[in-house]
């Protein structure tokens, strides 16, 4: 991918410390950009996340978000 444009990315996730809100945000952004086969524009795409960060930790978690985020951008 050349490039990628994120006009608004919002992400309503309570109980994170600053610190673990962007680790998350920085980790979204690189997995977005590592991605690959990914053109067009998208509206709107949502991801439920419902409890995953306290079971999977920041990393994992961020992961799970960029995952879904790419499969819906196939």
């Amino acid at each position: 991918m050349d490039d990628i444009s994120i006009d608004r990315l919002i992400l309503d996730i309570p109980g994170l410390t600053i610190e673990e809100a962007e680790d998350l945000a920085l980790r979204i952004g690189e997995g977005l950009a590592a991605g690959e086969n990914i053109s067009g524009s998208f509206e709107t795409l949502t991801v439920d996340v419902k409890g995953q960060i306290s079971s999977l930790g920041v990393p994992r978690f961020a992961n799970s978000i960029v995952t879904s985020l790419l499969r819906q951008m196939e």
